[in-house]
């Protein structure tokens, strides 16, 4: 597929360019959950929302997830599309997976299965999502807006997500300093 970028980003991370001129996304690392013809879905995987717990934001918690730690896991920023709305990243236990291994979801039923102790083994909490329309993500990237970056499950459920930018900045050889938003062509 031809999607203007030659890469599929489906279990990609986008950095955000330095001076991208918009502050929702500003040093964020979005994991891309999907990427095809009709468009993109990511979430940004390392902010997290000041202070925010599940116990605090989750209403009618179900008592045993309530009563355990479960509560006090914190809750990120995923994005700005519904920013209203909860999602849970996890990771998938598929040692043949071709993929990154990470399912979503908005069911409490993964809350309640790991309060079981039947979980899955990382989960990060979300509010809103990225999202991009047929070719929007193609143009963001040839305007310089996103650098792209491998990404693996351990960076996706960091529990640094601070240092997560300059680490896949680093993967990639590349000093931010020295960055320019402004593109050429050849």
């Amino acid at each position: 597929m031809d999607n203007g970028t030659d890469t599929n980003l489906t279990g990609r991370f986008l950095l955000a360019m330095p001076g991208m001129g918009d502050p929702r996304f500003e040093r964020g690392v979005i994991y891309m959950l999907s990427h095809d013809s009709e468009g993109a879905m990511g979430f940004i995987v390392n902010q997290p929302a000041e202070g925010l717990t599940l116990g605090e934001i989750a209403q009618n918690l179900p008592e045993n997830v309530a009563s355990t730690g479960l509560a006090n896991l914190p809750v990120y920023v995923g994005g700005p599309v519904q920013n209203d709305s909860g999602f849970v990243l996890y990771s998938v236990e598929d040692d043949a997976a071709e993929e990154l291994p990470v399912g979503l979801t908005q069911s409490m039923d993964i809350l309640v299965e790991a309060a079981q102790g039947r979980g899955p083994r990382h989960m990060r909490l979300l509010l809103g999502y990225a999202g991009w329309g047929p070719g929007q993500i193609e143009g963001e990237i040839q305007a310089n807006a996103w650098l792209i970056c491998p990404a693996d499950l351990d960076d996706v459920f960091t529990a640094q997500p601070d240092e997560l930018y300059q680490k896949c900045a680093a993967r990639l050889g590349i000093d931010l300093g020295l960055l320019s938003q402004d593109g050429g062509e050849a």
